[in-house]
């Protein structure tokens, strides 16, 4: 029988990752929409092309080829959505962090894109690894990153750098995200009402997550121009 029961930091993560949902999943459904109509309109292609006849048969093959293209495309697009905006039951892996990152700043483009926010991934070197649940090291990602995008200013620029610093892998994210103390997580016990703004549900996963696995979060408010936060998590193989 599998063991249904959950841990603190997997109520943490269904509790972040709804807040992440309901603030992603419009961009995603209009990305969807978007595959489905390019798929319905080489499918229209396709259908004027074998009825025009004529015997045209490299014309017929360029219809396939764009239905193909479009079928793939939407196939993508849904996987895509699925994958970022449902919990993936997965074991602990190598994951490389700078193509996760980046992964996360693409699941975001429209979110920064509504408000104009130029976001830059830098990393110091290939292979910089973790030994981690990926899925986990996206919603955490995915949430500091939203806090991130709603404290940057309309046109402005998000960068994000990733480094090998001492024994962990370090990305930094170039805004204090909103928040004033990040040692100072809720207390569950002192909230008779329990309600919570999303970015503090996002640090209360955050920290539960990284400190269970040797990982920590730093903030500094006085770094120009919007202060920073940094994620270390412990290195793995070649990183």
């Amino acid at each position: 029988m599998n063991d249904l029961s959950l841990s603190l930091t997997d109520l943490y993560e269904a509790a972040a990752r709804a807040t992440i949902n309901e603030r992603c999943a419009p961009a995603y459904l209009h990305d969807v929409r978007g595959s489905m109509q390019a798929l319905f309109g080489a499918l229209e292609l396709l259908g004027r092309s074998a009825k025009a006849g004529g015997g045209d048969l490299a014309r017929v093959e360029r219809a396939c080829d764009l239905a193909r293209r479009a079928i793939s495309r939407h196939e993508k697009s849904t996987i895509d959505a699925l994958q970022a905006l449902t919990s993936q039951q997965s074991m602990a892996a190598t994951v490389e962090v700078g193509i996760l990152t980046r992964d996360v700043v693409h699941f975001l483009r429209n979110d920064a894109g509504n408000k104009d926010i130029r976001i830059t991934v830098a990393s110091s070197k290939d292979d910089l690894n973790v030994w981690a649940d990926r899925a986990k090291l996206q919603t955490l990602l995915a949430g500091l990153l939203t806090a991130a995008i709603d404290e940057t200013r309309v046109g402005g620029q998000l960068p994000i750098s990733i480094d090998h610093i001492g024994d962990d892998v370090a990305v930094s994210i170039g805004s204090h995200a909103g928040y004033d103390d990040i040692d100072a997580a809720p207390d569950l016990s002192r909230r008779p009402t329990l309600r919570f703004q999303p970015k503090e549900l996002i640090l209360l996963f955050a920290r539960e997550f990284l400190a269970a696995n040797g990982g920590r979060l730093t903030m500094d408010k006085g770094a120009q121009p919007q202060g920073s936060l940094a994620i270390y998590y412990p290195a793995h193989g070649s990183g």
